[in-house]
This record gives structure tokens, sequence and C-alpha cells, in this order.
């Protein structure tokens, strides 16, 4: 079946069954054992551009040379898959429709394209949308990305493959320029975006691993905030083995989740089948990673936003553009409410601290220019 072997082609997380993972922390095979249990995983130790990181708003670089980007607005066929780390949509990217001339079946290819930005000259071709999410009956939130050391409910990660210069996904995710990542951070509303209450509702028959559902009419590009805004930065997949080759781009503004959707992604379990004691998926996002001197661009001009409103800082330019980035006044900053991260919070302090300094020297200078 495509979608099976084209799940397994992608995600080195099926090189699985030997080599189980988690996101749970205090376990083997955490994020901080996946360097050390699979010799093709080695970068998620050693490496010196991973994801996800926090994007502080006042370390910002305005590149003008930064346009919209362009993601296709096809409905394309997917499935919706239970990985038992996190839930996986995956693209079918040709669909066999029936010729009534030749009385015969004809393989018509149903792609997504994304374009401009970070991603131009190129075109990426989307393959697989991850989610990631809290527990929210604990009030942990659960998106990868940060913004000002806040962490918010959930984040939906779009990625895509370089079909300019690559076969496919599994190719190119180990080459330079390979992948896109387009990360859409999930807030709490009062209505849910529309194209994600439809995935919430099929995600209810996904509940073990391995579930699969089927989506005849995935709509990609409604799961996109509105706005052109956007940081982006070189980093890795979130994943093992945590390739180095994805070019990430942070939406500026969140779509929305209702509590009581949220609560229904927090169903899906790791196990395959109804346990006594069910474990369950969420919380399901790797902690945060050093930024290692990498500088993060931005279409938003933060010299004209400075101007317009009286010479604020780039934090607040920031938080008129998008995301309000004073966890004071929105949210505490994230901390479990249970044992099962309990270590975060204050290793992600640390990793904060260290990117602080460790990119002081390459980006002062830049900023001061604004």
């Amino acid at each position: 079946m495509f979608f099976a072997s084209c799940l397994i082609s992608f995600l080195s997380v099926r090189v699985a069954a030997e080599y189980p993972w988690t996101f749970d922390n205090d376990l083997f095979g955490g994020p901080d054992f996946w360097g050390l249990v699979n010799k093709h995983w080695r970068m998620c130790t050693v490496g010196q551009m991973q994801s996800p990181i926090n994007v502080d708003p006042g370390r910002l670089l305005f590149d003008p040379g930064l346009s919209p980007l362009v993601i296709g607005h096809q409905h394309v066929e997917a499935e919706l898959r239970n990985t038992g780390q996190l839930p996986i949509v995956t693209v079918n990217e040709s669909s066999a429709r029936f010729d009534p001339n030749s009385e015969s079946l004809t393989v018509v290819p149903r792609i997504v394209n994304i374009t401009g930005g970070p991603a131009a000259p190129y075109n990426f071709r989307l393959h697989h949308v991850m989610f990631h999410f809290g527990r929210i009956r604990d009030n942990e939130k659960g998106s990868e990305h940060t913004v000002d050391r806040v962490r918010f409910p959930a984040e939906i990660q779009m990625l895509a493959y370089n079909s300019d210069l690559y076969e496919n996904f599994t190719q190119a995710m180990i080459q330079p320029k390979g992948l896109l990542g387009v990360s859409v951070i999930v807030d709490i509303g009062d209505q849910s975006n529309a194209e994600l209450r439809k995935l919430t509702v099929a995600s209810q028959s996904i509940t073990y691993k391995d579930a699969v559902t089927t989506l005849p009419r995935f709509h990609p590009v409604e799961l996109m905030p509105k706005t052109i805004n956007y940081v982006t930065y070189e980093g890795s997949l979130t994943y093992p083995g945590c390739y180095e080759t994805v070019t990430w781009v942070v939406m500026n503004n969140p779509i929305y989740i209702t509590k009581d959707d949220l609560a229904m992604w927090n169903d899906m379990q790791q196990t395959e089948q109804k346990q006594p004691n069910p474990v369950f998926m969420s919380p399901n996002y790797r902690p945060l990673k050093p930024l290692n001197n990498r500088l993060i661009r931005t279409n938003i001009n933060i010299r004209q936003s400075n101007a317009a409103t009286s010479g604020s800082c780039p934090s607040n330019i920031y938080l008129n553009n998008g995301y309000r980035s004073n966890p004071l006044k929105v949210r505490a900053p994230n901390r479990s409410a249970g044992a099962r991260h309990a270590r975060r919070a204050s290793a992600e302090d640390d990793v904060y601290d260290e990117a602080y300094v460790a990119s002081e020297a390459a980006l002062g200078t830049s900023i001061e220019s604004f």
C-alpha cells in the first residue's frame, strides 16, 4: 500500500521496531538518548544546528529579500496515522483515476508545492504534517518552538522536500537544502480552525498505535494563519535522526483550537490496543536546543514598525505583529505538572541562557544597526 511504504521510507522512526524511541525524557529512548541508541541518529547528540529553538523577539534580523511564503491550494488525498510517538498526515502524491476513453486507471499527480520566502528559488513538495501537543488535563503546553521562552498549547509542522534537487523525501532529508519545515503555532480559542477541526474528528479513529484513517480531501493551506509574517532559521528534524537539512519557517500568528478539541488529541495512546493502564502520547515535543550562533531572520520590517510605534523595542514590535511575547502578560513560562517531563523546565532555561550568550557576539552589532 502506498501510504504504508511512504511512511516507512521517510521516518527513521520506522527503523523503529529495532530502535524504539519516545519523547519521554525520563525513559531510555527519550530525546537525551536518541543519539546513543542508533548510530544513524548520532546527529541528535553531536549536532550544532538542532531544532527546536526559542525565538527571541529582541534578536531578529530583518531581511528585505524574504518574500511571502506561497503554499498550493490543492486538495489532496492523505492518510492520518498514529505512529505511537505522534500523529502524522502523509500526503498521497498520486491518485489513480478511471479514464473512460482507454477504460483503464491513470495515475494523476496530486501535489502541494511550497515556494517563496526562504524556499526560493526552489520548489518544495509537501510530504507530511506532524502534530505536537501538551497534556491539557495537566495544563502542560506542547509546542516545540517557543517565543520569548513561552511555550504554546500545540504546534503543527508541515515538512516538504526539495523536488527540484531530489527525487523523494528519503533522499532529500540527508542532503543540503533538502527540507523545508513550516511551523504553525496552535493556541486556545473560542472556535477551532475548520481544517484542524476535521483532523480532530478524524483523530478519534486512531486512538491506538498503528491505527490509520484516510483523508479523501485534505486541504493543507487551510492550516495556515492569516499572515505573511514569519521568522526563519536553519535547523534540523525534531525526531530521529535529527538531520540538519531543514530550513524552518515559524509563522508569526497562531491558528486556534478549543480546549475540548485539544483534549480529543490527548486521547491518543502509545500502545497498540486498550490497556488497563494506558500510556498516553502527550506531551510529545522535543526539548529546546541551543542556537549556537545561528541567525534568525524575519520579513517583519523592524525599522518601519519601530517608527510607527514611536520607538518600541523589537520585542514589542513582534508583539504588535503577531504573538504576545511577554509571558507575564500572556501566560506563565511552561512548567510540567507531572513527573514525566519534570526536568525540562530547568534544562530549557539553561539552553536558553547558553543560546543567548552564544549568539550575543554574532547578532549584537546587526541588531544595533536598526
